[in-house]
C-alpha cells in the first residue's frame, strides 16, 4: 500500500510540474512544453508532426530529467512566419529565454536535421546528442538518392503542387508511418492513424508557409565530421532506403558514434516501440 501511494504522488507531482509557454524568435511565437526537474533534454519532432509525438518519451523521463517538447517553426502551436532565422538559432534562443545553458538533445527526422546543425553550431551547449530516423541536409547534392525514396517524394510534391492536402497526407503517412516495406498497415495502425491526423492539421493550418530553416552555408553534410560530443543513431530496419544510408553516414563520419537498428519498425519509431527508444534514451543519456 505504502509503494502504491509514493507510485500516486509521484504522479501527480509529474503532472503539476507540466508548464507550457511561447517565446518569442524573430517574427516567430515558438510554443513549448516542459515537463518534470533535473537535467534538461531537448526533444523535436519530426516533419508535418508537432510535440505530442513525444509524449510517451515526456512521460518515463520526466520523473528524472527537464523535457522540452517545443513546435517547430511552422508547426503544431508555433505562430508566426521568419524566413531568415535559422531553426538552430530558434533553438538558442529558446534555451537562453528558459535559462538553459546545457542540455541533452534529440530529434526525430527533421527534428534530427534540426539537432545535427544545433550541435555543429553550439557544441558547448550540448552533452549528449541522440539523432533518431536522421537525413542529413546536403547529402543529395553528394549522392544520388534511391528510386524508392524519390519515388515517395515525387508523389507527394505533386499532391503538395495541386493542393490535394488530403493526396499528399497519404502520401506522407504511408512512407513515414506505415513503412514502404508494411503494406499491410493500410493506414489504421495507431501510429498511422496519428500521423495522418497531425499532419493533414499541419498542412491545412500552416499551408507550407515554409520550413524550419537549416544552416546550407555550408550544409551539414560538410561538416558533420566536426561534431565531438557523444552521438547515437538510431534507425528502424523498415524505414525508407534513404535513411539506412544516411544513418550508416553518420556513423561513419560522426567521431565516435555509435548506431542501434531496431526491427519490424519504420521511419516514427519512437511512438511505434516507445519502451525501447525511452530505455536507449535514458540509458545514453545517464
Amino acid at each position: 500500500m505504502y509503494s502504491f501511494v509514493l507510485l500516486i504522488c509521484a504522479l501527480q507531482s509529474r503532472g503539476q510540474n507540466l508548464s507550457s509557454g511561447r517565446i518569442n524568435a524573430g517574427n516567430l511565437q515558438v510554443y513549448y512544453e516542459r515537463s518534470g526537474s533535473g537535467p534538461a533534454i531537448l526533444l523535436l519532432h519530426a516533419g508535418l508532426q508537432d510535440h505530442t509525438m513525444w509524449k510517451e518519451q515526456v512521460s518515463a523521463l520526466s520523473a528524472h530529467y527537464q523535457v522540452i517538447t517545443p513546435d517547430l517553426p511552422f508547426h503544431g502551436k508555433t505562430t508566426g512566419i521568419d524566413s531568415s532565422l535559422l531553426a538552430q538559432d530558434v533553438l538558442r534562443i529558446l534555451l537562453d529565454s528558459l535559462h538553459l545553458q546545457k542540455v541533452f538533445i534529440a530529434g526525430v527526422s527533421m527534428g534530427a536535421s534540426v539537432a545535427q546543425d544545433f550541435v555543429i553550431a553550439y557544441p558547448e551547449r550540448i552533452n549528449k546528442a541522440i539523432f533518431i530516423s536522421a537525413g542529413i541536409n546536403g547529402y543529395d547534392k553528394k549522392q544520388p538518392i534511391d528510386s524508392i525514396s524519390m519515388g515517395w517524394y515525387n508523389a507527394f510534391a505533386h499532391a503538395l503542387d495541386t493542393k490535394d492536402t488530403v493526396a499528399a497526407t497519404v502520401e506522407f503517412t504511408k512512407a513515414w508511418a506505415q513503412g514502404v516495406y508494411r503494406n499491410e498497415d493500410s493506414l489504421k495502425a495507431p501510429v498511422s492513424r496519428y500521423v495522418y491526423r497531425t499532419t493533414l492539421q499541419n498542412l491545412r493550418q500552416h499551408k507550407m508557409a515554409g520550413w524550419p530553416l537549416l544552416q546550407n552555408n555550408p550544409p551539414a553534410i560538410e561538416t558533420i565530421a566536426s561534431i565531438r560530443v557523444p552521438v547515437l543513431i538510431i534507425e528502424g530496419d523498415k524505414d525508407l532506403p534513404y535513411i539506412h544510408v544516411t544513418s550508416r553516414y553518420l556513423e561513419k563520419n560522426i567521431p565516435g558514434a555509435k548506431r542501434v537498428v531496431i526491427e519490424g519498425v519504420a521511419h516514427m519509431l519512437n511512438m511505434e516501440k516507445p519502451s525501447i527508444v525511452n530505455k536507449l534514451l535514458a540509458d545514453f543519456f545517464q
